[in-house]
């Protein structure tokens, strides 16, 4: 058997353990429903080393409204899932990237994502309302053994303080990737761009690029954080296990410097407030809603 066939026989194992059904939907490609918990249909698919896991949850009402939530509460869905924008349907996914690793590591990473399932579709009746805390798992990040690794990459790593590295990714244009570990795991985190409370056409039409390109970039989730003053900032995030592999580290960094390339130029275009509403335009994305009299729109063309 050769490294892809085991690769592929490992993933469906791993999903059979945690799903009452593993149908085919084509050359590496499955339908399963999910078990732990509430019962949960995926698509499960294997491309280029990882094995994705992606559900198409019922978006309640109008989808604008929630984009920048989502993105604000991508930082907080344990197991690195994320909410991303799907080019093809144009409709909101929930959807995470795990590298192939042998099935015991696979397996205890399965918990963490499928718990990060089940918080984003739970979230989405109320994107309004905090997400609820992450509990601990009392599984600690060993930070020697964490920086063991960051040191055998071949990006160069800094130590900032505890619990903080800085790590300089492939992309002239790019800040450091900052590395902190938190009760998710350990966080890679690349800032892209600062909106000011009153650009709401900036805001927007990065929530809207930013989620698209998640849907075709891998490992990475957007998010949106809240600086004092309201200012927003958004960026790329790639969230690992406490106790990650070398093979996950490499391939974090690397999707953060593939993000980075992929996206900082028109991340910095749509920083332009003109430029912003031009987007948005041809995306057929409305800046302002007005529940009475617009149409409902779910998805954008």
């Amino acid at each position: 058997m050769n490294l892809s066939n085991e690769s592929v026989a490992t993933a469906f194992r791993v999903l059979g353990k945690y799903s009452s059904e593993v149908k085919p939907a084509g050359p590496w490609r499955w339908r399963c429903v999910v078990q732990n918990g509430a019962r949960l249909p995926l698509a499960a698919s294997i491309e280029e080393g990882f094995l994705q896991l992606a559900g198409t949850p019922e978006v309640p009402g109008q989808l604008t409204p929630l984009l920048e939530r989502a993105l604000r509460a991508n930082a907080s869905l344990a197991g690195g899932v994320k909410f991303a924008l799907d080019a093809a349907s144009r409709g909101l996914l929930v959807c995470v990237d795990l590298v192939l690793l042998d099935e015991l590591q696979m397996l205890a990473r399965l918990p963490r994502v499928l718990e990060g399932f089940h918080q984003a579709y739970s979230l989405l009746p109320a994107i309004d309302s905090p997400l609820a805390a992450v509990a601990a798992r009392g599984e600690a990040a060993d930070l020697g053994r964490l920086l063991e690794l960051l040191h055998e990459t071949a990006w160069a790593c800094t130590e900032r303080g505890p619990n903080d590295f800085v790590v300089a990714i492939e992309s002239a244009s790019a800040p450091p990737a900052r590395i902190t570990v938190n009760e998710l795991g350990v966080m890679f985190t690349l800032d892209m761009a600062r909106s000011a409370p009153s650009l709401e056409a900036v805001r927007l039409a990065l929530a809207v690029f930013l989620l698209t390109s998640a849907g075709r970039l891998r490992l990475v989730r957007p998010i949106a954080v809240e600086e004092q003053g309201g200012q927003m900032k958004f960026g790329f995030q790639v969230c690992l296990p406490p106790a990650p592999a070398a093979e996950e580290i490499h391939h974090a960094l690397g999707a953060l410097s593939m993000a980075s390339r992929m996206c900082g130029p028109e991340t910095s275009v749509l920083s332009d407030e003109a430029a912003a509403r031009c987007y948005l335009s041809v995306r057929s994305v409305p800046l302002t809603l007005n529940l009475e009299n617009e149409k409902e729109m779910t998805n954008y063309g």
